[in-house]
């Protein structure tokens, strides 16, 4: 009996230490991120301050390091792209990291509202139901013909140029088999639906539709032709949580005229009063990704309004540290600097926006909104004077805490 509990015990050791060795392989390699950014003809310093060395081969030479120890790496005037291969205790390899050599950049931290307006291309599929006709027959004509994220870009061989369009085509039919071209998942295909009458004698399809999305964002950065990026994360249907295709989108001036201050639970939100007309245009959205939004703006329109924007560095991943930092935002229809912390930084966090863990500290930044709410999406965070990310998310039960992408990542869905 005594042999048994000892092998038990001995058991449940080796299960913890194997545990404890896993956890610490997976902490040390979200540590360390797939891509590093380098500005040319300087001399960087990368610190992971993980027990891994690492070792770079370049035109200037070898670069490498011992455990805990950062790689200073001096760059070329030419950009270039290199890996770092990184090992854990000096043995283990852990990661390939891509160094990319990139010539320094300077946008100009913007931080004000702006209505945005997105048309899907076609239309959205965002539910798929059933309905009974006057007979009380229970009738699904578009199940197993279609799925919620669907695009329908064509009825009949027609283009489908929105949601009235397709409303006003679908009217029309009298029960006979339409051939929809629809969009799934990137891939083009056509399916055939016939529509069947529901209570009231009309054809349909049991499908509910959706053509656009609009509310307030922030506008994040300009650089000096006019290119712009805002949010820091996509737009996202609120029936499928999928990436809505951009088929056209523009962006308003926008006046915030009340702010709901957040509260533990509740979500706070800007209010802005946008008018959907012409003369209020004041850019083009090109590209919906999930680094943000982006396309362009018109910088006439901008100066017109009084916006004066400065020009500033970029910073990188590895040149930010845990400490604080300012964010740009407009909750009183006056662009401010607000001071904040930054408290984690998740150097593995590829691509994902939520990079920087952020904490309000500005007293009155929290007297007027509790710290994060909705519209301020893309507020720019900096420190030391760069831009180095967006705001992009806000903890809902602790609304002075919030996330942001790495200005680096968002800059890749330009």
């Amino acid at each position: 009996m005594k042999k048994v509990i000892r092998n038990l015990y001995k058991g449940i050791l080796f299960c913890a230490v194997a545990g404890l060795l896993v956890a610490g392989w997976y902490t040390c390699y979200d540590s360390v991120p797939s891509q590093v950014k380098l500005a040319t003809q300087r001399e960087q310093r990368m610190n992971f301050k993980i027990p891994a060395s690492a070792s770079i081969e370049t035109e200037q030479g070898t670069f490498q390091t011992g455990l805990y120890r950062p790689v200073t790496m001096v760059t070329g005037a030419e950009e270039a792209t290199y890996q770092m291969d990184v090992k854990l205790l000096g043995l283990i390899p852990l990661k390939s990291v891509e160094i990319q050599v990139m010539s320094e950049r300077s946008i100009s931290a913007a931080g004000f509202p702006v209505g945005i307006f997105l048309k899907t291309k076609g239309v959205m599929v965002v539910g798929i139901g059933s309905f009974q006709d006057a007979n009380g027959v229970n009738h699904e004509p578009s199940k197993a013909h279609l799925a919620e994220g669907d695009y329908i870009l064509s009825y009949n061989g027609v283009e489908i140029t929105g949601k009235k369009h397709f409303m006003s085509l679908l009217a029309e039919n009298r029960g006979t088999e339409i051939i929809l071209g629809v969009e799934r998942d990137g891939t083009y295909l056509e399916e055939r639906v016939t529509p069947a009458q529901n209570q009231s004698g009309e054809y349909k399809m049991g499908i509910w539709i959706r053509d656009n999305a609009q509310g307030v964002g922030t506008l994040t950065f300009v650089d000096e032709n006019g290119n712009f990026g805002a949010l820091g994360h996509g737009i996202t249907d609120s029936d499928t949580g999928e990436l809505m295709e951009l088929g056209r989108g523009s962006l308003y001036g926008t006046k915030i005229i009340a702010v709901r201050k957040g509260t533990d639970g509740v979500p706070g939100e800007l209010t802005g009063m946008i008018e959907y007309d012409d003369e209020n245009v004041i850019g083009e959205i090109t590209k919906n990704t999930s680094y943000g939004i982006f396309g362009r703006i018109n910088l006439e329109k901008l100066n017109e309004n009084g916006i004066d924007l400065k020009t500033q560095k970029i910073g990188f991943k590895q040149d930010i540290y845990i400490g604080p930092a300012t964010m740009i935002s407009s909750v009183n229809d006056e662009m401010h600097e607000y001071n904040i912390e930054i408290t984690a930084i998740h150097m593995g966090n590829d691509g994902g926006s939520k990079g920087l863990e952020i904490l309000v500290t500005d007293e009155e930044l929290l007297n007027l909104t509790g710290g994060i709410v909705q519209g301020m999406s893309g507020s720019p965070i900096l420190q030391d004077g760069k831009v180095v990310g967006a705001v992009t998310h806000v903890l809902v039960n602790a609304p002075e805490k919030g996330y942001g992408i790495f200005i680096e990542e968002m800059l890749m869905g330009e």
